[in-house]
């Protein structure tokens, strides 16, 4: 695992920060465990340690910055693209992690709430969750070559799909996003993702159109 120190040092960190009972040292593990799974192309660890790495241009902004960094943690945790409920399972995972170790129990629901939010089916108002959901959809918003080793990833973990179904369902979500007023919820993501954002999804969607 890349930076294992850093990132185990990471999540010792924002437990103690919420004060917890101990630290969760076996789901660390379990997590990494999780996001280390072959066909995880891009729902990975490094997906995990890019999102970190986003919150923390913004982390002084965030309302409870602790929970956010506990749902980046968790957000992605039970992942099977034949399913269409893996936020529902990983809040779940978080709810029951948190609940185990004697946190309030208000976290828990905080923490879960912000989860759900990353199934990116309606607009949000919470701070914590702009920021939450942003974060996820930073990706994006990337340099052409990050953003476009992102779709690749994407295809690889939908390679059951046939081909033409993959684009039209592919296609529809990028749509989704493009028909939105801005993708991106709190203004400080607008500024560094909007514009390239909406680039590399018109670029995709046409790319996707063409007949193979």
């Amino acid at each position: 695992m890349k930076d294992s120190g850093s990132m185990r040092k990471r999540w010792e960190d924002v437990w103690n920060q919420l004060h917890a009972q101990a630290v969760p040292q076996v789901v660390f593990d379990e997590l990494v465990n999780a996001y280390s799974s072959p066909d995880r192309f891009y729902h990975n660890l490094a997906h995990i340690q890019d999102c970190l790495a986003i919150f923390d241009l913004t982390k002084s902004l965030a309302v409870h910055p602790e929970e956010v960094e506990l749902a980046i943690w968790f957000h992605d945790a039970v992942y099977d693209p034949r399913r269409d409920d893996n936020e529902q399972k990983s809040a779940e995972w978080a709810v029951s992690t948190i609940d185990q170790f004697a946190l309030d129990h208000v976290v828990a629901e905080r923490v879960f709430n912000l989860i759900l939010a990353t199934r990116h089916t309606m607009q949000v108002s919470d701070r914590d969750a702009q920021f939450m959901v942003d974060i996820d959809l930073s990706i994006l918003g990337r340099e052409a070559d990050v953003y476009w080793q992102y779709e690749n990833n994407i295809r690889k973990e939908f390679a059951w799909v046939p081909e033409s179904v993959f684009r039209e369902k592919r296609i529809e979500i990028l749509q989704g996003f493009l028909d939105r007023q801005y993708i991106y919820s709190h203004q400080t993501y607008r500024d560094m993702f909007e514009r390239r954002a909406r680039q590399n999804l018109q670029h995709t969607i046409t790319k996707l159109s063409k007949v193979p």
